[in-house]
């Protein structure tokens, strides 16, 4: 951004909840905010943020005010290509955010909003904690749980089956991400294997379990020269054929998790990612 623009921003974000002369109360607060998302809609970032800057200088406790202006901060900082102006406005967003949740404790968007700039920042575990509130406080929104199965799928190594019933609960809420419904649909596979191994149809014989016990060590031969599909092959094959034997069941679960890992691996990924856009204003 010009100098000038970012002379701008701060002129008009400076201060944090000075007022802009004075008093006005809860209705004014409302109503410079309801001037703001309109400005915000058009694109207007910087004269929205300002405007709820007058909006707290009239009623501090408008936790509606310093969503509007953190969500204005984070979309202002994606047009910005200069790092320092960047970090600011990053820091005034998570400050905005963390005052409205201070103020309704239950703002589902706030909490969403505050996790994407923490995402951008790599800081994953807090991140992820907003997610979940985000989750508990706007149960219907499948944004939440699509971010939340990525943090934990690709962060968090003893998370995955974690990420999994967020995928699921995203497909269920209608997300319509490719990628994630077809791993909502691989989970639900999976589970469906392991609850049928876990119920076998027929006695095991003895060479059924020698056979289980070879195809497991083929696994592990295939899966160490890293020939997946191999490695895939030979536990699709020991789950759904030799699921009735004692040497799958008593490691079903393990062995579902490892085949919708292995089918992850090979399945055809969408490199797409949800876009770092904060909800509102």
């Amino acid at each position: 951004m010009a100098r000038t623009g970012a002379v701008l921003i701060w002129a008009l974000l400076a201060g944090g909840c000075a007022s802009s002369g004075g008093g006005g109360g809860p209705e004014a607060a409302r109503a410079l905010v309801e001037e703001a998302r309109h400005a915000a809609a058009s694109g207007d970032y910087e004269r929205a943020a300002g405007l709820c800057t007058k909006a707290i200088g009239a009623d501090p406790e408008c936790a509606e005010a310093y969503f509007v202006r953190g969500s204005c901060c984070a979309r202002l900082r994606l047009r910005n290509s200069s790092g320092g102006d960047v970090r600011r406005l990053e820091d005034r967003a998570l400050a905005d955010f963390g005052a409205a949740i201070r103020l309704d404790p239950a703002y589902g968007d706030a909490y969403f909003n505050r996790a994407m700039v923490l995402c951008s920042r790599a800081q994953y575990k807090p991140a992820a904690e907003d997610l979940l509130g985000a989750i508990r406080y706007k149960p219907q929104d499948p944004e939440p749980h699509l971010w939340l199965a990525r943090i934990y799928e690709e962060k968090f190594e003893d998370r995955r089956q974690a990420a999994n019933e967020h995928y699921e609960k995203y497909a269920d809420l209608g997300g319509r991400d490719p990628e994630a419904r077809e791993k909502a649909r691989r989970s639900r596979e999976a589970k469906k294997l392991a609850a049928a191994a876990a119920a076998p149809s027929r006695a095991p014989t003895a060479e059924d379990e020698k056979k289980a016990e070879g195809l497991h060590e083929d696994f592990k031969r295939s899966f160490a020269d890293g020939n997946t599909d191999a490695a895939l092959k030979a536990v699709e094959e020991l789950v759904t054929q030799y699921g009735h034997t004692q040497y799958v069941q008593r490691q079903a679960r393990q062995l579902a998790v490892l085949l919708d890992y292995l089918r992850s691996k090979t399945a055809p990924r969408n490199e797409a990612r949800p876009k770092d856009a904060p909800k509102g204003p």
